[in-house]
């Protein structure tokens, strides 16, 4: 719940703007935006309950599951290619669909029959949803504020899912009916080769008009611009040309958020999610620590795209761009984990959450941002109270993989720390920020390898260029917690063999020997 002090400057707030006016106010300076922030993306609402079948019983539920824990903000998306309310600026989804006919009706197009049934409960549940004069979007919002959590609504910039597919009711009339706006044209490679090219003022034109519609339809404490959904939005090599033009772009955005205060008698956060790492931000287009210069945003979300969560995030780089901005950063985390471009999905396990989230965290993230994270309410919901604090994450059990940058500017990518090849008696280093210098502990690295021979393996070890021992036929190595620095560790592992081996996975587990569990 929010606490007294946060009530109170918050009314507070409200007294000063009411006779100043919001021009008067900066964002950045009323309020730090902190702890968790959740977010609820545009269908999984509508997926949970059979087709025609859905209540507000349900939206009730998912944000109730978040009341009473360290869940500060709820982002409420609205939209992929289509709306998800009745919207005038953009098609909804659904339309087209009727819940008489079964799933051989046109609706689906050329969805695979076996994915179909999923979409019709999203189809049906909101059509129901509709006809009875409910948009989940502002009951989540009126729902979220009741229960002490601060409402935004995000906006997906440039959703590309069913990228394969030529007629998928996930696609947009606007979508269908402008092939020649999309990045690429012709055969579909990687998914974002269909993403909408925001050199051409008619893709611009066509996302002002559902922010605009948003910023009048809903009362909302945050706007996010949801620039991660996905991450590509211009033709390869006309990054450098479009840049200055997302950064006008972006303030005019920033004047539709200034009205919609007046409009609401509040300030209304805009925010904007972007790639993980600043000069990949740049390098696709989206000058982010310039909009903040220019004050047309509040605070920024950085985060991978979707393949693997990052754990080794340069927080600290976006804090010292942002200097003298008044714009926060607040790092974010994915539903998957995984070592490398291709590699095995391993279980996003609450112990790599922690580790992540402390990485993060000790780095300058203000918070944590949970991207897809359906299950946790219900099957982690420990974690909603605490991914947002140093002190509980260092009591606690956790692991940290190296893993890699799945947004990447086009021909300039950058490499996988995996898999490695370690020529004989050659060897290879791996970075892990693990936080804050660990509590007495077991700490454990594990490294999976493949190798040519069947012969025991002999892999040393040194950490920050000390010796700590070496890696056994397990994979697995013990390390005292007291080698451990705080921040970034360096692993050295050497390959004693007199053959080539291939490292596929190295992570640091560390289980402080007061955990509870």
């Amino acid at each position: 719940m929010m606490s007294g002090i946060r009530l109170l400057s918050f009314f507070a707030l409200s007294f000063i703007a009411s006779g100043l006016g919001w021009d008067s106010l900066s964002l950045a300076q009323h309020n730090v935006i902190s702890g968790i922030l959740y977010n609820e993306d545009d269908s999984n609402r509508f997926m949970i309950d059979p087709p025609g079948e859905m209540t507000t019983k349900t939206l009730d539920k998912l944000v109730d599951d978040l009341a009473g824990t360290h869940v500060t903000t709820y982002i409420i998306c609205c939209c992929a290619k289509n709306a998800n309310y009745p919207s005038e600026a953009w098609s909804v989804y659904g339309d087209g669909f009727d819940p008489n006919l079964d799933n051989t009706q046109p609706f689906f197009g050329d969805v695979d029959p076996a994915g179909r049934d999923g979409l019709r409960r999203w189809a049906h549940n909101l059509q129901k949803m509709t006809a009875e004069g409910i948009d989940t979007n502002a009951y989540m919002i009126e729902r979220s504020r009741k229960k002490g959590i601060s409402p935004w609504i995000s906006i997906r910039m440039n959703d590309a899912h069913d990228a394969p597919l030529k007629e998928s009711p996930l696609h947009s009339r606007f979508f269908m009916d402008h092939p020649e706006f999309r990045r690429k044209t012709g055969s579909v490679g990687a998914w974002t080769d269909v993403c909408l090219d925001y050199g051409r003022p008619e893709v611009r034109a066509h996302a002002m008009a559902l922010i605009e519609e948003v910023c009048s339809r809903y009362d909302m404490d945050g706007l996010e611009l949801d620039w991660n959904r996905f991450p590509l939005h211009l033709k390869e090599g006309e990054e450098d040309l479009y840049r200055d033009v997302l950064t006008e772009w972006m303030g005019e955005v920033h004047e539709v958020v200034k009205s919609a205060e007046d409009k609401w008698g509040h300030p209304i956060h805009l925010v904007a999610r972007v790639s993980a790492r600043p000069e990949v931000a740049y390098g696709i287009g989206l000058d982010a620590v310039e909009w903040a210069r220019k004050g047309f945003i509040d605070h920024l979300i950085v985060a991978p795209f979707w393949a693997t969560t990052d754990f080794n995030i340069p927080v600290e780089k976006w804090i010292e761009n942002l200097q003298g901005t008044g714009v926060g950063v607040t790092a974010g985390l994915e539903a998957r984990v995984q070592p490398y471009p291709g590699g095995p999905s391993l279980p996003n396990t609450p112990d790599r959450r922690r580790g992540a989230a402390l990485a993060m965290l000790s780095r300058g993230s203000q918070g944590i941002y949970l991207f897809n994270y359906f299950e946790v309410p219900s099957a982690y919901h420990d974690l909603l109270n605490e991914l947002d604090s140093e002190e509980v994450l260092r009591q606690k059990n956790r692991t940290y993989e190296v893993t890699y940058t799945d947004i990447q500017i086009p021909g300039d990518p950058i490499p996988a720390h995996l898999p490695k090849t370690i020529g004989k008696h050659e060897s290879a280093e791996f970075e892990i920020p693990i936080g804050p210098k660990p509590l007495p502990s077991e700490v454990t690295l594990s490294v999976v390898y493949e190798s040519t021979s069947d012969n025991p393996i002999y892999f040393p070890v040194k950490l920050n260029g000390d010796p700590v021992g070496r890696i056994d036929y397990t994979g697995r190595m013990p390390i005292d917690f007291r080698a451990l620095t705080e921040g970034t560790n360096r692993f050295e592992i050497a390959n004693g063999m007199d053959y080539p081996i291939v490292i596929k996975q190295v992570d640091l587990q560390i289980s402080p020997e007061d955990d509870s569990r």
